[in-house]
């Protein structure tokens, strides 16, 4: 289990509940694949963190903004390329939109075609800025993923974005008929790798430090037995 003790912290650490990736079990331990990959290099730098679980605008605002953060699981973008120091992958992910059965009964054939419809997304995730830059009109900004889903099931917009692996947690967290979801398309361009990264401003020695780390996890299997545990790619 994390440490997450502040009065003796070292290193801070921000990420955001994203179920398979970090999530709370019922015992309120954070877990996931991404949290024990993390586990794992925290075990070699052998730092003690403080590890804030923030919405992800939140979380993305402090690793932005403050020197020697550390945030995890952060899509790897071109608009994010040159805002972090990027560690080491953790992850990548399929990315699709999502919509009721009900819904969409013509085929969706090009991603350029969702523009005159309704669409939720987290606010600072890859996708809302993907969407924004690409002056999606209807474009509705929430502070978390589970409100992008509760949106949809009320039929206040018509899509969302995510992962098959994310929207089946959320739904069975909300209790939400899982059944009722139906892949549109599949959106490659913000399909990304998910890393762990620093803010520009961090000490280079503690940036070294965990990648070090990570290579040691990549070359010794923990890395890949982590991964098939959890059935990530």
């Amino acid at each position: 289990m994390l440490n997450t003790s502040s009065s003796i912290a070292k290193q801070l650490v921000v990420t955001e509940i994203l179920p398979p990736y970090q999530f709370y079990q019922e015992n309120t331990a954070l877990s996931g694949f991404s949290v024990e990959v993390m586990q794992e290099i925290f075990k070699i730098t052998g730092d003690e963190i403080d590890l804030q679980v923030f919405p992800w605008a939140r979380a993305y605002k402090t690793a932005l903004n403050q020197p020697n953060t550390l945030i995890f699981s952060l899509s790897r973008t071109k608009v994010r390329e040159n805002l972090f120091i990027w560690g080491g992958k953790l992850m990548r992910e399929d990315i699709y939109a999502w919509c009721l059965q009900e819904k969409f009964k013509t085929p969706i054939t090009d991603i350029e075609q969702l523009k005159k419809y309704k669409l939720a997304v987290t606010n600072s995730s890859s996708t809302a800025q993907y969407f924004q830059q690409e002056d999606y009109p209807f474009i509705y900004t929430v502070v978390s993923p589970e409100q992008s889903l509760q949106m949809l099931y009320l039929n206040r917009v018509d899509f969302i974005t995510g992962t098959k692996s994310t929207l089946v947690a959320r739904a069975s967290k909300l209790n939400l008929e899982v059944s009722r979801l139906k892949k549109i398309i599949p959106l490659s361009v913000v399909n990304h790798d998910l890393y762990f990264a620093f803010s520009l401003n961090s000490d280079k020695k503690i940036v070294t430090k965990y990648t070090n780390a990570y290579k040691i996890i990549e070359k010794n299997g923990t890395l890949d037995k982590l991964r098939n545990k959890w059935q990530v790619q």
